[in-house]
């Protein structure tokens, strides 16, 4: 961590930025280019500059991050900083917000967004689906969650094996078969193997049997880490998960660790040798904390010392000191043995959001990026502990967070809907909120955040940050959110809409009409995507102008069918997206979300025993039912996961491609629609259709099993029925070949 001898810590223990005019503070500086940006830092560190808007005394540089080409932090007054701000080759200059999370730290209950054909099993299990809500017509043994119903799993496995939805009355004929507990075999073309997962979020509790080798382990699970297959770690470890900031430097850099055993390694709880996580924290952060390999990679700021195996990771005895249980249900349905569908992909964990994050703002993107471009590429599938892939692992970040803000359902006055232009020359339209806001955000927030949504973040060292993770190559998954917010790609109608809080002229152009998330700015943007769903923008600042997201934008699917749709339509028991789900043609796809079964790190009226146990765990492990867009993301996530096992080099655009040329559009016929919103105005009532996509007429893509047409993809049988104009196959048809 970055220290000065102004640094002031809040009642939590958290450094705020200082207050005197005259003190210095942690600024991040971004340039435009890699020359420009070696020029001013050259100025900077002259004592008595010449250039124009350069500070005359030296300026310190406490990180350099040479990580990357274009921006590092260095120590300046409020003054310096302002008249940097003015020097053409500088592209902004803003607080380093990692430096003080007292100022800019969210609490993580903000943020989060609370989902060959082979099969891991050699037997039919328990597929559960809103069983929870099962009418009272269905049998008993279709209601409630079995006490010893070993190796099941909710629907977020079952319902993405094929593109049509299981539990559709269409196919099987019941009503009320969205509550159907289905006894089936699930089969998928891949596992996750040799692909790095990486679960951003807040409280892993990595002892809970769904990552630990137990008895009860399905046939086709691996147990160990990446520690233990590369052989770094000497000793076998059972729990399969790793944390990127406490383990991953022994992976990346052993030869410094090895050097020094007894004070910089030490034994988990569960056998596996991994770093002290003091030492650890410091490989991080100080270059001489490193062997000779690594010194000169760059460094991070912004992870505390609260960051501790205790706080963030638990183990067989207790479990996590910060108190949360998100974590553990998102990891579980991206890599658990039996609610993951990556079950074999190796297995890690960061603590990003929370009060003992990695750094939210920028930091934890470092370490990733750190991550992926120096970890070792161990094959677990050879013959031999240590053998290496010949290419590169591909890594994948999973992330149920977000942030956002009720400002316009509060201050704003005025909204601009389907502007010709941003710069403030049309006049916008008077609303009081809470009385008569239009129907086009009317209902922001209101199924399912508390009346928040989210705006366009504006370009700062945090989306810097994010946006070079996306560009060394890590696939960016992100829950979209959980306001029924309208997310819009570029060439869409809505895509400008904004709101102030003046009527017109350049004061309330859309560049100027900002607003806060937790203390970081963004536009006033009502249809865009926010923050890190935005991550990898391919355009600078307000641009509009063929903009793409590097991030793979997640929306929820609803666990039940109803015959209910807007104003009571008639929806024929079709699939359709959760109430509070963020919807538009900015959605790359939909994972099931809304009631899935996942681990639990709790005991409450939503728990239920998890029927599996392993020798040395002394507390009871729990499931629970599991819900929103943090739900969708880790389902999405683990599927993608297993499509980069057979396709190494993929990015983000290859996702995408996949997304909707292989997995494709649902039918109208099969899932809800809502009406087009192509020509509506911002007063039309469909914008409250709870259930309506609102993508001008497009359809929507669930995520599922596709092939992708790799060589080395396992291909699906394929079987042809002709002149057979009567023959109807529904229920759990189970055909065998020998």
């Amino acid at each position: 961590m970055i220290e000065t001898s102004t640094n002031k810590l809040d009642r939590t223990g958290l450094a705020v930025v200082p207050t005197g005019v005259n003190d210095k503070k942690a600024y991040s500086i971004k340039c435009y280019n890699k020359e420009d940006w070696v020029f001013i830092h050259e100025e900077l560190e002259k004592d008595g500059s010449l250039e124009d808007n350069i500070p005359d005394p030296s300026i310190v540089c406490p990180d350099k991050k040479e990580h990357s080409d274009t921006r590092a932090t260095y120590m300046l007054t409020d003054a310096e900083a302002e008249d940097l701000r003015k020097h053409e080759k500088v592209q902004w200059v803003c607080i380093d917000y990692d430096v003080y999370p007292g100022n800019y730290s969210p609490d993580p209950d903000q943020i989060v967004m609370g989902v060959k054909k082979f099969s891991r099993l050699d037997k039919t299990i328990s597929n559960y689906r809103d069983w929870e809500n099962a009418p009272t017509s269905l049998p008993t043994s279709q209601v409630g969650i079995g006490s010893t119903d070993k190796n099941r799993t909710g629907y977020q496995i079952l319902r993405h094996t094929q593109k049509e939805n299981p539990w559709d009355a269409t196919s099987t004929g019941l009503t009320g078969s969205d509550h159907i507990i289905i006894e089936q075999q699930p089969f998928q073309l891949g596992d996750g193997t040799g692909v790095d997962a990486i679960v951003s979020d807040d409280g892993f509790w990595i002892a809970h049997p769904e990552f630990v080798t137990t008895a009860d382990d399905p046939e086709g699970y691996v147990s160990g880490n990446p520690l233990t297959w590369s052989g770094i770690s000497t000793s076998p470890g059972t729990c399969g998960v790793l944390d990127v900031v406490l383990d991953a430097p022994y992976y990346i850099d052993p030869d410094f660790f090895n050097a020094d055993p007894s004070n910089r390694l030490t034994l988990r709880w569960d056998g596996t040798r991994v770093p002290v996580e003091s030492v650890a924290r410091s490989w991080w952060s100080d270059s001489s904390q490193r062997s000779v390999k690594y010194s000169a990679i760059g460094t991070t700021n912004g992870i505390s010392t609260n960051y501790t195996r205790a706080s963030c990771n638990g183990s067989n005895t207790a479990k996590p000191t910060n108190s949360s249980n998100h974590g553990t249900q998102c990891a579980a349905q991206v890599f658990g043995k039996n609610y993951g569908s990556a079950y074999n992909c190796n297995r890690w964990v960061i603590n990003g959001i929370g009060g003992s994050n990695a750094g939210i703002n920028g930091s934890q993107f470092d370490v990733q990026k750190l991550f992926h471009l120096y970890k070792p590429n161990y094959d677990r599938h050879s013959t031999g502990i240590g053998q290496t892939n010949p290419d590169k692992n591909p890594t994948l970040s999973s992330n149920s967070w977000g942030y956002r803000s009720s400002l316009i359902h509060s201050t704003g006055q005025y909204y601009w809907y389907r502007p010709s232009d941003i710069d403030g020359s049309v006049t916008g339209v008077s609303y009081s909120p809470g009385s008569v806001e239009p129907e086009f955000f009317d209902l922001l927030g209101n199924a399912g955040d508390s009346g928040r949504m989210k705006g366009e973040m504006i370009d700062s060292s945090v989306t810097a940050a994010g946006d070079e993770l996306s560009e060394v190559g890590v696939i960016f998954v992100a829950a979209s959110g959980n306001s029924n917010q309208t997310q819009c790609s570029q060439d869409d109608p809505d895509f400008n809409n904004y709101w102030a809080t003046s009527s017109q002229g350049d004061g309330v152009a859309l560049t100027s009409a900002t607003h806060l998330e937790f203390g970081l700015n963004c536009y006033n943007t009502i249809n865009r995507r926010g923050w890190p769903q935005s991550l990898g923008k391919t355009t600078a600042g307000i641009s509009t102008s063929g903009t793409e997201y590097a991030c793979i934008n997640i929306g929820a699917l609803d666990d039940t069918i109803s015959a209910g749709g807007f104003a009571s339509r008639n929806t024929d028991y079709k699939e359709r997206i959760a109430t509070y789900s963020d919807r538009g043609s900015s959605i790359d796809c939909y994972g099931a979300a809304d009631g899935t079964l996942t681990a639990d790190g709790r005991a409450s009226n939503l728990t239920y025993v998890h029927p599996e146990d392993y020798t040395g765990l002394t507390l009871t492990p729990y499931d629970i039912a599991f819900g929103g867009t943090s739900s969708g993301c880790p389902t999405c996530a683990g599927w993608i996961t297993t499509k980069l096992q057979y396709n190494r080099g993929w990015t983000w655009r290859d996702v995408k491609n996949w997304l909707v040329n292989n997995c494709g559009s649902q039918s109208p016929e099969r899932f809800y629609y809502g009406d087009d919103n192509t020509s509506w105005s911002a007063s039309t009532s469909q914008w409250e259709d709870y259930y309506g996509l609102n993508t001008y007429g497009k359809g929507p893509v669930v995520i599922w099993d596709a092939p992708t047409g790799s060589p080395s993809e396992p291909k699906k049988p394929e079987i042809k029925i002709s002149n057979s104009p009567n023959l109807k196959i529904s229920g759990g048809v189970e055909i065998k070949f020998s």
